[in-house]
């Protein structure tokens, strides 16, 4: 398995997230809207750490890996 182009991948999962997570934010909405701006952007900032945490654990089982 390529843990290393595996990681890479969640790397840029990661970024794609990030950017949608600066769009949000960017949007302007009704105060009765706004609510579940935030709701989204909770849900995206969740994805986003799965992804960095994922990435950083598949780098670390490729250089494991790279030793043995």
């Amino acid at each position: 398995m390529d843990y290393k182009a595996w990681s890479a991948e969640y790397w840029e999962e990661a970024s794609r997230i990030k950017k949608r997570m600066e769009h949000v934010r960017k949007e302007r909405s009704e105060p009765k809207e706004e609510m579940a701006r935030k709701r989204r952007l909770t849900i995206l900032y969740a994805m986003y750490l799965d992804c960095v945490h994922t990435a950083k654990h598949l780098e670390r089982r490729a250089q494991l890996e790279g030793r043995i």
